[in-house]
């Protein structure tokens, strides 16, 4: 597919434009569009979705991202970002070409796949938004930081064939998954939605869900909902209140107490702590 593009359409990020001499490049951000277009760059980077889910084209290959799932793009792979379902919330970190080379290089596989989605685990997940939503750091604090972070992602890199298994979720219930994403799904009788749009029995689909996720109906439908709600607090005034119903709950006590089980944070704390990034 690369041999069949033009160069030059192709435009070239280059480290000299945005690192000021630093070794990291870091971005927090609401994404709805891409800005540059299809790109590449002289410089190491990777992309941790934080909230809401958005395609990736990575030379050439289309490829889905949603929370806790991360890409790491190499010199020369050009990529582009596509916002389908609305705003995303990312950290994106370029590392610089010397820095990376003398520190990360030789830990990264000898062979692995650009254009794919890699996942963190959840505590390492829970771990960066926390630090995120509470970010108070020095510039050096911040750099630490970040360190930790692609030692990371470097390192699940490494290890991501070990790990690999066959996915043999059936299609039914991937698909029964992705539609209770739409807000008319997760809203009022969200449970009773995900039973309609799998064809099964409830028994059947709390078994099915239990064995290829090792969660429950519920659970998913809580991660999908506070998903949602997360993205209102960062992109909307609504109120706590107004979000609760939104998000399909159906009162303001019980979407505070789940909102708080799942992040941490209250949901008038987690918007207050956005005003407090450190960009």
């Amino acid at each position: 597919m690369q041999s069949q593009l033009n160069p030059q359409e192709i435009t070239t990020v280059r480290e000299q434009q945005l690192f000021n001499g630093k070794n990291f490049h870091v971005f927090i951000y609401n994404k709805t569009e891409s800005a540059s277009g299809l790109h590449q760059h002289d410089y190491y980077e990777f992309t941790l979705v934080l909230t809401g889910r958005y395609y990736q084209v990575i030379n050439g290959k289309r490829v889905l991202l949603e929370r806790g799932d991360f890409v790491f793009i190499p010199l020369g792979s050009h990529h582009q970002s596509f916002y389908e379902f609305g705003a995303t919330r990312i950290l994106n970190v370029g590392i610089s070409k010397r820095f990376f080379e003398q520190h990360y290089l030789s830990l990264l596989p000898f062979c692995f796949v650009a254009s794919q989605a890699y996942r963190t685990t959840s505590a390492f997940q829970a771990y960066v938004e926390t630090v995120i939503s509470s970010l108070n750091f020095r510039e050096s604090g911040l750099d630490e930081f970040v360190e930790a972070i692609t030692f990371h992602i470097i390192n699940r890199l490494r290890h991501y064939r070990e790990e690999q298994v066959i996915d043999d979720t059936p299609q039914w219930l991937k698909s029964t998954v992705e539609a209770m994403h739409d807000k008319t799904q997760f809203g009022d009788h969200a449970l009773e939605n995900m039973v309609r749009l799998s064809a099964k029995s409830q028994e059947y689909l709390t078994r099915a869900v239990r064995r290829y996720y090792g969660k429950t109906p519920m659970q998913i439908i809580n991660e999908i909902r506070i998903d949602f709600a997360k993205k209102q607090l960062e992109m909307t005034n609504y109120s706590v209140t107004d979000i609760a119903w939104e998000s399909g709950y159906s009162s303001p006590s019980l979407f505070i107490k789940t909102f708080k089980k799942m992040t941490s944070f209250t949901p008038n704390g987690y918007r207050k702590s956005l005003t407090e990034l450190i960009q």
